[in-house]
């Protein structure tokens, strides 16, 4: 039987297309969340680029991995840029971003463009993460943990494809990467990133689960209320449980030796790794 559109569209489409990122104004529909397991530090919130219309915008700086503190303007990750103001674009060039690297799909990208690609200073590269086609309520693994674990398995070209590109743009700059909403496919990115670099698992995994208080906005808005209160099942996936990355890591260590091994085993060049670590490092 064919699934009515609003469930056909992919949760990440979904949530591109739940607008502006306002918070909800007073009056409006009762906004729907999911749990915030962890917050931020004063650590993590110098991290954070606060831009006007996009969310959950943070460096990786300052995080101390096995050399010591990632330097900052280094990797950027972020939700969709979609709505970026003139004076967000130029918050970025400031942060010196030469790469930007779209995790979403080609429909995502259409339905929401990404103002960076136009950007003459800065390279856009789209590399769809998790497949090219919409992820269905219906087809959806059941839970995050399971949507990151499959990924390594089923997305390795894509991965591939990112970790090669990173590397060869880490001579000077930054990398931006994103998804939609900068928690899942951006928050895998910045797992493997931060194990490259020796941070130890219990940040990597703070790291994560505070997408998830950053996008308290996004989640408020009466669009995703409305999205989610006909969609139950969808709550499922808008949280950042640290539960969810410790699979993946997990995964990543027990079944592949960890994210160095892994990329090696997908047929990312030891150079390149190389590269990236040097990046990650004072």
């Amino acid at each position: 039987m064919r699934l009515p559109l609003r469930r056909s569209l992919s949760i990440f489409v979904l949530l591109a297309l739940a607008g502006p990122i306002y918070a909800a104004p007073h009056g409006s529909a009762r906004p729907v969340s999911a749990a915030i397991a962890v917050k931020p530090d004063g650590a993590d919130r110098a991290r954070l680029i606060p831009l006007k219309d996009v969310f959950n915008v943070r460096d990786l700086g300052g995080i101390d991995g096995t050399r010591g503190p990632i330097p900052y303007d280094r990797f950027i990750r972020s939700a969709n840029p979609a709505h970026l103001t003139p004076a967000d674009s130029k918050e970025l060039r400031e942060h010196h971003v030469v790469l930007d690297i779209d995790l979403r799909t080609a429909e995502e990208e259409r339905t929401s463009p990404d103002v960076l690609a136009d950007d003459p200073h800065i390279r856009y590269l789209r590399i769809s993460l998790l497949g090219n086609q919409p992820l269905t309520l219906s087809k959806m693994p059941p839970s995050l943990r399971a949507l990151y674990v499959n990924a390594l398995q089923a997305d390795q070209p894509e991965f591939k494809q990112v970790f090669e590109a990173i590397a060869a743009a880490t001579d000077h700059g930054s990398v931006l990467y994103h998804c939609s909403a900068g928690k899942d496919r951006a928050g895998m990115v910045s797992a493997m990133l931060l194990q490259l670099a020796g941070v130890p698992q219990n940040e990597i995994v703070h790291n994560y689960a505070i997408s998830a208080y950053y996008l308290k906005p996004m989640m408020a808005t009466p669009a995703m209320t409305r999205m989610l209160e006909k969609d139950p099942a969808a709550r499922a996936y808008m949280g950042s449980p640290p539960q969810a990355i410790e699979g993946f890591l997990e995964a990543l260590e027990h079944r592949y030796g960890g994210t160095a091994a892994y990329l090696r085993r997908i047929g990312v060049p030891a150079g390149d790794i190389t590269r990236i670590r040097n990046r990650l490092a004072p």
